[in-house]
């Protein structure tokens, strides 16, 4: 509710900014449009107190009203656009961008003031300007290059630490475990959502593997629950970083730019991340934190999906990823059965249990009583 009440505050006040924005370019067109309507008015009337003169300014001013209404929408449909896109720009890119602008501008001018001296004036003005926006517009996007190297001759810092700006990754998205965290709060802020990681997980969706083919789909259809229910402010990122070839390189790459934290439970990448200074949020860490305790001994009901790497084993999964190693579950493949723990291992992507069917732990126990009583 609170979270509803804020967001509702945050529309109201864009949309009362967009009025004052529509109003305020109405008003300038208005006064432009009433000043033109007057001075073609006593162009064409010859007695200067002539009321067709304000007759003009009136009809300049109408029509200046209903232009300016439309100028004003459209100019502020396209700040709107501006201000996201901005802000989906990291304050480095900027800086840097504008010093390798600047730089260009310098570097174009001293070589191109001959021009200026040309009989033509024209189209020696005109090949400058052309010059000097192409020019400009390469020197933005080489600073933006090498915002690190630029911005570290001046003794600044490349990266901007945002503490609730997240990057979720592949791994992350697969897990269903995601959505619950972020309703309960434990994983909240931005989260960036990168177009190679959305492709990966298409990929995963489209798969001919049953059980992969399952969760691609279901991670798709936990972003669209979180975008739904607006649960978290998942903000889509054009950069595709064609610079590198793996998407883990790319993760990395947009969270070092952005100065973000990683969401993922892949753990190679999270110590490449850690080695290069990035934060990382695992939710493999997470749901050890949170989950309940398994004990030798515990019953579970668990769905067998495939081999396991022994003979004889089965694989199945709990709801919170869990893999549970099922053995003598090999011809289980498919069902979904009650198993007894049997052992419990924590690895560094996870926790990993051990088990085995109910019957195959009771069938000992019926014989020790039959051959009890035969005794």
């Amino acid at each position: 509710m609170v979270q509803a009440g804020i967001e509702g505050r945050m529309r109201e006040k864009n949309r009362n900014r967009g009025i004052v924005l529509v109003e305020l370019v109405r008003l300038v067109v208005v006064a432009f449009s009433t000043a033109a309507g007057y001075q073609v008015a006593r162009g064409i009337v010859t007695n200067a107190h002539s009321g067709r003169i304000v007759l003009g300014a009136v009809m300049g001013s109408l029509v200046g009203y209903v232009v300016g209404g439309f100028v004003g929408r459209t100019v502020t449909t396209l700040v709107g656009l501006a201000e996201r896109r901005i802000a989906a720009i990291p304050g480095a890119d900027i800086v840097a961008g504008s010093m390798g602008t600047v730089a260009a501008l310098i570097i174009t001018l001293l070589v191109g003031w001959p021009l200026l001296f040309v009989p033509q004036r024209e189209v020696s003005l005109t090949i400058l300007a052309f010059v000097i926006v192409v020019f400009g517009f390469l020197g933005f996007r080489a600073g933006v290059a090498k915002r690190e190297d630029i911005l570290q001759l001046f003794g600044l810092s490349f990266r901007t630490r945002a503490s609730d700006l997240r990057v979720l990754d592949t791994s992350a998205i697969l897990d269903s475990r995601l959505l619950d965290c972020v309703r309960s709060g434990i994983v909240r802020g931005t989260l960036l959502i990168a177009p190679f990681v959305l492709e990966e997980v298409q990929a995963i969706a489209d798969s001919s593997d049953p059980v992969r083919r399952t969760r691609g789909k279901r991670g798709l259809e936990m972003l669209a629950a979180m975008r739904r229910e607006k649960l978290a402010d998942l903000r889509p990122v054009e950069k595709t970083y064609p610079e590198f070839t793996e998407v883990d390189a790319k993760v990395v790459a947009l969270a070092r730019e952005r100065g973000a934290s990683i969401v993922t439970n892949d753990v190679a990448l999270g110590r490449i991340a850690e080695i290069q200074g990035i934060e990382v949020l695992s939710l493999n860490a997470l749901a050890d934190t949170l989950r309940q305790p398994l004990v030798p001994g515990e019953e579970l009901r668990v769905g067998v999906t495939k081999e396991g790497r022994e003979s004889n084993q089965g694989v199945g999964y709990l709801e919170d990823g869990s893999m549970v190693v099922v053995v003598g579950g090999r011809g289980l493949i498919g069902a979904e059965i009650d198993v007894v723990v049997t052992s419990v291992v924590q690895t560094s992507g996870g926790r990993m249990v051990f088990a085995r069917p109910v019957e195959h732990v009771a069938a000992p126990d019926r014989a020790s009583e039959e051959d009890l009583r035969g005794a």
